[in-house]
């Protein structure tokens, strides 16, 4: 009976062991782990939203106007967002482009990066991008990997020994914050991206004007002249538009017994500006009933962007249009 309760007790001591070292094992390992990391207060942020617009001429003469908005996020050294990117082509000449039979075109992709933050270096790749094919655009994209250095409201981001652009980043209010010199090499874009007048007042007159021949043979004419008023409220004016049409084998139209005939009509137009990009909708419209004009319109709304402050280019739908500012 002794020897009994002695070989329990025996067993009882070996189980508590056990059961001791099996508790206290978690806590000789957690004593040993590595303390938390703590995050560099003052490692580079890119958060936010930013800008980049460059235009420039083609050798035809014609007129290209680059511009992307950068989203991106960062948690700690890690980095992921994305960029809109639209390429526009605006004929000077008004000689139509080949790809659309019109006066310009768009070209717009959505690009998706990720990458990190490396000592003072922001590093990122592109890793994916939409893109419509259209006619003037074959879908087709090269995916490339930036080299950045954050300094206050810019980030400079260079792709090559030549290659470069500087992102400024956008405001609480939307415009763009002053635009400062980059220092890294081969920044070609950046003198044309300081154009002082980008974002400038929209308000005056501005005029369009269009000369072609239809599928009849006819000249046709085409004119608009815009009155634009900006105010804290946003966008308002007006634009006449009128088109002329004359007989290129010199008979004259069945609706009128004339070798010409002219229609005029006024769209009143409002909206919205946010940096140098606008919204205008025709709100209505005001037009003569004629033998050659039953007066009927629709009514489109534009997208937009301030070029330099002597030019305002308009989109809607597949159509583009530049506008001058009427001195």
């Amino acid at each position: 009976m002794h020897r009994q309760l002695l070989a329990l007790a025996s067993i009882a001591a070996t189980v508590a062991g056990a059961a001791g070292c099996a508790a206290t094992a978690p806590h000789a390992r957690m004593a040993k782990a590595a303390p938390a990391r703590v995050s560099d207060p003052n490692a580079p942020d890119a958060s936010g939203t930013w800008d980049w617009m460059f235009r420039s001429t083609d050798d035809q003469g014609d007129m290209r106007v680059e511009q992307e908005e950068w989203h991106l996020a960062q948690k700690g050294v890690h980095i992921e967002g994305y960029y809109d990117r639209a390429v526009t082509m605006m004929s000077v000449d008004e000689r139509l482009f080949r790809c659309n039979q019109r006066l310009g075109f768009t070209k717009t992709t959505r690009v998706r990066v990720a990458g990190q933050i490396e000592g003072d270096r922001i590093v990122l790749r592109e890793v994916g991008f939409e893109a419509k094919p259209g006619p003037c655009d074959d879908g087709a994209r090269n995916l490339v990997a930036y080299i950045g250095v954050l300094r206050g409201a810019t980030l400079a981001l260079r792709w090559g020994p030549e290659a470069g652009q500087t992102l400024v980043r956008r405001t609480d209010g939307g415009g763009r914050a002053p635009l400062a010199p980059a220092d890294i090499g081969g920044d070609v874009r950046q003198a044309s991206m300081q154009t002082p007048d980008v974002g400038g007042p929209i308000g005056g007159t501005w005029e369009w004007e269009l000369r072609s021949i239809d599928a009849e043979g006819d000249e046709r004419v085409e004119r608009e002249e815009w009155h634009l008023n900006e105010t804290p409220d946003g966008l308002s004016g007006y634009y006449d538009r009128t088109v002329a049409r004359v007989r290129g084998d010199g008979t004259n139209f069945v609706c009128n017994g004339q070798p010409r005939y002219e229609t005029t009509t006024r769209y009143n137009v409002s909206g919205q500006r946010f940096g140098d990009k606008l919204t205008l909708t025709e709100t209505d419209y005001k037009a003569s009933r004629s033998p050659c004009d039953n007066a009927l319109r629709r009514l489109d709304t534009y997208q937009g962007h301030v070029a330099d402050a002597d030019s305002l280019i308009l989109s809607w739908g597949p159509g583009n249009q530049l506008l001058r500012r009427k001195h």
